[in-house]
């Protein structure tokens, strides 16, 4: 979903429509309809029918908000999701927006935990509680990897994923948690 940037209401937040409006990125998106209703009251001349208008949408977005039709966040609850889910595959729904500016392309943590080895390549628990796995036996750490040590994971070519633990050479993984 389309970040909604500048609302004219106080929360400035996002909205985020329910599932009937999640769409597939070859469709044209659009933004919620109890949205679009209240900044239409902006063409309004008349002072006094221009604040019925927000008076009357306003509480209609407030009765979507509460029956949880639309879901209203701020732009760091969506970046701290985008992260929560940074590597994991996910239908194709505009959920956080259609823009690349604001994507997650890389996470910084630390190893909480580590199995394996270099002959069958290595599994990453993270601070995050998520699991990362080496995909390519070709690529190979220098020393073994263990807890405390950092990890950064950058998005790569053709949806794929490379690891830098501890300043070593890249490797590429994949996210399983």
């Amino acid at each position: 979903m389309r970040i909604a940037a500048l609302l004219p209401i106080p929360l400035a937040a996002a909205l985020w429509a329910g599932p009937g409006l999640a769409q597939d990125d070859d469709e044209e998106f659009s933004l919620p309809q109890v949205y679009t209703d209240m900044v239409a009251c902006r063409e309004i001349a008349d002072d006094a029918q221009r604040l019925a208008c927000y008076d009357q949408q306003v509480a209609a977005l407030q009765q979507a908000e509460a029956n949880e039709s639309i879901v209203v966040v701020d732009r760091e609850e969506v970046r701290q999701a985008e992260r929560g889910l940074f590597g994991l595959r996910l239908p194709s729904i505009r959920l956080f927006g259609g823009s690349d500016e604001n994507r997650v392309n890389e996470i910084e943590s630390t190893i909480a935990a580590v199995d394996g080895s270099r002959s069958v390549g290595w599994r990453f628990r993270l601070a995050d509680e998520s699991v990362w796995i080496q995909t390519d036996m070709s690529d190979q750490l220098s020393r073994s990897p263990r807890a405390g040590m950092p990890i950064i994971i950058r998005r790569a070519a053709l949806g794929s994923f490379r690891a830098e633990v501890d300043g070593m050479r890249l490797i590429r993984v994949r996210r399983v948690e």
